[in-house]
């Protein structure tokens, strides 16, 4: 069972964002009125790809997706800040044997400056209906430290974040887990910027052992302009997982599942400076080994996505 049960549905999630707004109240009255600033964003998504199962959070197989997300950014002083958002989206497979997926959710952030350039944000997530890794649909709790320090045209990120998922099966099963990540970003003008980012999770499950995975991840990417609001971002990524409790199909030994992959990456991005029209488009090939035969082959993944932010 999950350690932070109290915050495992989304009315619990509204309450933390009275708690992060009741200081902000006090504060209030001395300093003047809260400065209150609401975003929205809508996007639309476009997928072809030689693969026939999901991997991630984002949406691998064929398919077209549709989202929004709407919420609110509070000033809370010289150095501190918070975050209210909502989100939605539904994905739509092509291959007919699949069902369609429809996911929501929301979270709630505090933002603080412990100095001129270090800042902490806190942030709890609730999303139902998600695909991951290990289950093509499960419902995810999730608490996440961020430590970001920034000096000049150089920026770290330290990320750690629990999470506890409920899966979409027959049978009731939970999983819980570590994801940590890193990321250095070299800015080199305007849009213009080199990034390096690692990722390490887990997922353990004792209800379904066949949940449980370790997963790695490597990639560098490289944003350069090549005309007005217009960016071309190659990248190259690498990734490792493992699960402890399935047999990998096609394997002589009879070892345990374990796949790789190296996916070189080209975008085109393009956006606004202050909110509007964006969009990207993406072609990428997966050189992906595995000891299971079903899942031992390269793949090419094309992307389109097209957005308003108001």
């Amino acid at each position: 069972m999950p350690w932070f049960p109290p915050f495992r549905k989304l009315g619990t999630l509204a309450l933390a964002a009275a708690v992060i707004a009741l200081p902000a109240q006090v504060g209030a009255q001395d300093n003047g009125p809260i400065a209150v600033d609401p975003y929205a964003q809508v996007t639309f998504r476009v997928v072809q790809s030689d693969l026939d199962f999901d991997e991630d959070e984002e949406i691998d197989s064929s398919g077209f997706a549709v989202g929004g997300e709407i919420g609110l950014d509070f000033d809370l002083g010289e150095t501190t800040g918070a975050r209210v958002e909502l989100e939605a989206g539904h994905f739509a497979f092509n291959d007919e044997t699949r069902s369609d997926r429809s996911s929501y959710g929301g979270a709630v952030e505090l933002r603080q400056e412990l100095s001129d350039s270090v800042e902490m944000r806190v942030r709890l997530r609730r999303i139902e209906n998600i695909g991951v890794l290990e289950s093509s649909s499960a419902d995810q709790t999730s608490a996440g430290l961020r430590l970001q320090w920034q000096e000049g045209k150089d920026r770290v990120r330290l990320y750690a974040d629990y999470r506890a998922r409920e899966y979409d099966l027959s049978t009731p099963a939970e999983g819980t887990g570590w994801n940590f990540a890193a990321q250095y970003n070299r800015r080199l003008g305007s849009y213009h910027w080199l990034r390096i980012d690692a990722r390490h999770d887990v997922m353990n499950s004792d209800d379904s052992p066949r949940r449980s995975y370790q997963r790695s991840v490597v990639r560098l990417k490289y944003s350069r302009p090549i005309a007005k609001r217009l960016r071309l971002r190659p990248s190259i990524e690498y990734r490792e997982w493992s699960y402890d409790d399935r047999v990998a199909v096609g394997d002589p030994r009879g070892d345990l599942r374990a796949d790789s992959y190296v996916a070189p990456r080209i975008e085109l991005a393009y956006s606004s400076t202050r909110g509007g029209f964006f969009a990207e488009a993406n072609a990428e090939y997966r050189l992906r080994q595995s000891n299971d035969t079903r899942y031992d082959n390269d793949a090419i993944r094309l992307g389109l996505t097209l957005g308003y932010r108001f």
